[in-house]
């Protein structure tokens, strides 16, 4: 249970981190921790399926045995597992917008578009 807490915690803090290096001016380094998430998630998908599926003779054979609730419980796995890349990808997008729009207010602003034509 303590690995689960402290994998949690990890977690939790990953998307802190995750708005701090996608508030900056690079795109890059806000891509950093939902590419290094991603290889652990494939990297655990690929050992757990080398654990799993030797042990039954094929995937057919695992639906046939598990029906729907096999095949809906390797979706919920596969959900569950790279649902930390999701929103590390979401918290980027978000908050690429918000630095954008922050720091680029010409873009973003009508007033400030009438203001500049106005001037000329």
């Amino acid at each position: 249970m303590t690995v689960f807490w402290i994998l949690t915690g990890l977690t939790l803090l990953s998307f802190a981190g995750e708005y701090f290096l996608s508030y900056r001016r690079g795109k890059w380094p806000g891509l950093i921790l939902p590419l290094l998430y991603f290889c652990a998630a494939a990297v655990f998908m690929a050992l757990n399926l080398l654990d799993v599926f030797p042990n039954m003779e094929s995937y057919g054979v695992f639906l046939t045995v598990h029906g729907s609730a096999g095949f809906f419980a390797v979706v919920l796995k596969l959900g569950f597992v790279f649902l930390p890349v999701m929103i590390q990808l979401v918290i980027y997008v978000i908050t690429r917008h918000c630095f954008a729009k922050k720091h680029h207010p010409a873009a973003h602003n009508r007033e400030y578009k009438k203001m500049l034509a106005d001037d000329l």
